[in-house]
């Protein structure tokens, strides 16, 4: 197999590189240290659904009297909205959570590109919220369009993400 071009090859993130896939192999192929696009769609959309399922500290900080503490690792996730109003109130609120969530703490989605849309169709659903969410990853030469579909239930606070 040729070699791929320097903008094929792409660096996979800290925690994939210091995982070990293979534990038996003392040796890690050149093919294991690099991903390629396919598969750093797949790393991100695992990582913005751990993102996701993470309820912060929205509650616990003041984001008036710390607001580095507010922005920073001790408020990872998005605000855990679970019965707490109307359904109508709380897909707004999970929706500028998500995008927030994804604006602070994931740093392969361009600054200011992510949108996160309320699913027009499942707007009187009760437990069930569905969103959509665009945004423009970090490639060169020119950036990914990344498009999920993710589904909130509401009870339960989890999210499900899905490539569209």
């Amino acid at each position: 197999m040729a070699d791929k071009m320097m903008s094929e090859r792409l660096q996979p993130s800290l925690l994939d590189r210091l995982t070990d896939d293979d534990p038996t192999n003392p040796a890690e192929a050149r093919e294991a240290r690099v991903i390629d696009i396919r598969r750093l769609r797949e790393i991100v959309q695992r990582d913005l659904g751990w993102l996701l399922n993470t309820n912060n500290a929205e509650g616990w900080i003041d984001p008036q009297r710390y607001p580095l503490a507010a922005r920073s690792v001790l408020n990872y996730g998005v605000k855990d909205v679970a019965g707490d109003f109307a359904a109508r109130d709380r897909a707004q609120l999970i929706r500028k959570s998500i995008a927030l969530a994804i604006e602070y703490f994931e740093p392969r989605i361009r600054k200011g590109s992510a949108q996160v849309e309320i699913r027009t169709e499942n707007v009187n659903r009760t437990t069930i919220i569905s969103f959509d969410i665009r945004a423009e990853m970090w490639a060169e030469p020119i950036p990914l369009e990344l498009y999920l579909r993710s589904s909130v239930d509401v009870t339960t606070g989890q999210v499900t993400l899905e490539r569209s």
